[in-house]
């Protein structure tokens, strides 16, 4: 028997295709080596495939840091497929669907277990979990998905648990409604937040070079795609106007002037604070006062 490829399974291993204007070309050995964190060595050729056609479909390009990768650290658990923290937000906001999140918390306070907003438990409350609530229209009728997450079913006791137990548990609640609300655009991904909570992604995970030296934690500047996606949002929901003053308040809170040279971990807190002043003008749909010449940011 001929241990040659045939064509149809040659073409099985790779995918071409176009997101907002690139195209993405992916094929089983660029995969193993660059787009795999944790164990690569233990990734199938099968849990490959379906990684690539899972971006395919969804229309996600994983060649943009932090947008989608595919994660293994045991033999025993299959591989799952990652979509990054601000990622995960944006594409449900980005949904023709969408009208509105809520999300919070749970407490125990005294006898009475309270859900209330936000992620800060006060003095004397204890901690129960998370929620989220996403109302949404689709085939003209409006709908809600509602997601309640046990704080016990998810905390290991990692570094990210004991420092911020709150938001951690929030941001699970989160990404599980946004999966409720929008299956076609999640189905079989998971957020960052989920995985770590779970246990599945080390919270201080850092990549081990072959010199075997643990290097820093990489934290690139965004790509010219990042950029496009966070102005898009933004001038989609608020106007080009207000849109460029929304994101020049948020970056110059984060000390910066532009979008040149931001890093992923900065532009992921922007987009979920984008979304969250997004939220607060529908919600009060009354005009801000002009600030004093803002001007334009430079990046668009």
């Amino acid at each position: 028997m001929s241990n040659a490829m045939s064509k149809a399974e040659a073409n099985a291993l790779s995918v071409i295709y176009d997101v907002a204007g690139s195209q993405v070309a992916l094929d089983l050995p660029f995969v193993k080596k660059y787009l795999v964190r944790g164990r690569a060595d233990l990734v199938s050729d099968q849990e490959i495939v379906l990684f690539m056609n899972t971006c395919k479909n969804q229309g996600m390009n994983p060649l943009v840091n932090g947008e989608v990768y595919l994660i293994k650290y045991s033999k025993d658990d299959p591989a799952q497929i990652v979509v990054g923290k601000g990622t995960y937000l944006r594409r449900a906001v980005e949904n023709p669907g969408f009208q509105h999140k809520e999300d919070g918390i749970l407490v125990l306070r005294g006898d009475e277990i309270v859900k209330k907003e936000g992620c800060c438990p006060y003095p004397g409350e204890k901690l129960l979990g998370g929620w989220c609530r996403i109302t949404y229209v689709r085939n003209g009728k409006e709908f809600t998905a509602y997601k309640e997450v046990a704080l016990s079913e998810y905390d290991k006791n990692m570094a990210n648990w004991k420092s911020k137990p709150a938001t951690m548990i929030n941001k699970v609640a989160v990404s599980q409604c946004c999966r409720e609300a929008f299956p076609r655009d999640f189905q079989g991904t998971y957020s960052e937040d989920e995985m770590v909570a779970a246990g599945a992604i080390p919270a201080d995970y850092t990549v081990i070079d072959e010199t075997g030296a643990d290097p820093e934690p990489e934290d690139p500047p965004i790509s010219q795609e990042q950029r496009q996606a966070l102005f898009k949002m933004a001038h989609d929901h608020l106007g080009k106007d207000e849109g460029n003053k929304a994101i020049l308040t948020l970056i110059q809170s984060h000390g910066l002037n532009s979008t040149t040279g931001m890093k992923v971990s900065t532009y992921n807190t922007i987009m979920e604070e984008l979304v969250s002043t997004i939220q607060s003008l529908a919600a009060d749909p009354s005009p801000a006062e002009e600030p004093d010449q803002v001007g334009e940011p430079e990046d668009q």
